[in-house]
């Protein structure tokens, strides 16, 4: 279902490890708040020719009393690409839009993938859909990458993906590693609970810096989810947003 950034894992027990700092779903929608003033002079978001090499493979639309969440998959069937836009519409009965990210303002993680790599699938979470009633479907198209990438990216490894909770419900926690020589900013870890093909939960948390390999402690992650991802199967994806000889 996805790629090297990626880790697959059922329902685990608990990690022992302290959790780094790092920016939840929660985080994230009070800081794009704040940000909201400044962010308006933004450029909107338009997608002229599509894509030719990466193709959605599934999309889904889910949402709950925490708001709503676009999720799309990615499948690159050529080289390396950075800076992927990935516009989306959100739509409700008889086809009538609720939301797009086409609108100028929003946090480029949340209208493009930074990189997806050759040959390789990615997932991309939209947790901030401002839908203005129930959506009923989602159509995502995937615009030409507005930067160049190196034939080789960083890549990152996820692994002791588990289950937990607390007093703001049930999320997904994990330890990212960075296994290349890169170091990287506002790292973007998209999550999902699946059961079979149908997409459950989703969500993500942003880790601000991620040091070059060795790794020199572990950085663990937390992502609280829209939907309900209890009795799915985790699958997280974290692409590089450094990126060598790149944008």
């Amino acid at each position: 279902m996805i790629g090297r950034s990626a880790a697959l894992a059922g329902a685990a027990a608990a990690l022992t490890l302290g959790l780094a700092a790092c920016e939840t779903t929660q985080d994230t929608s009070a800081r794009l708040s704040k940000q909201g003033k400044a962010l308006l002079k933004g450029r909107t978001l338009t997608v002229g020719t599509v894509n030719p090499d990466i193709h959605v493979t599934s999309s889904a639309v889910l949402q709950d009393a925490n708001g709503t969440a676009a999720v799309v998959e990615l499948k690159n069937s050529g080289g390396s690409q950075a800076n992927v836009p990935v516009l989306i519409s959100v739509n409700g009965a008889k086809g009538r839009q609720l939301y797009t990210n086409a609108a100028p303002g929003l946090d480029p993680s949340l209208v493009q993938l930074a990189a997806v790599p050759k040959g390789e699938s990615e997932i991309w979470v939209n947790d901030q859909v401002t839908a203005t009633g129930r959506p009923t479907g989602l159509k995502a198209t995937i615009g030409l990458a507005k930067g160049r990438a190196p034939a080789t990216l960083p890549q990152m490894t996820i692994t002791k993906l588990a289950f937990g909770s607390d007093v703001s419900g049930v999320y997904a926690r994990g330890v990212i590693t960075n296994t290349s020589k890169i170091a990287q900013k506002r790292l973007v870890i998209a999550c999902v609970s699946t059961n079979g093909s149908s997409v459950k939960a989703a969500g993500r948390a942003i880790v601000d810096n991620l040091a070059p390999a060795p790794t020199p402690k572990p950085i663990t992650f937390r992502v609280y989810f829209i939907g309900n991802p209890k009795g799915g199967t985790l699958a997280c994806s974290a692409p590089p947003t450094v990126l060598a000889g790149g944008s």
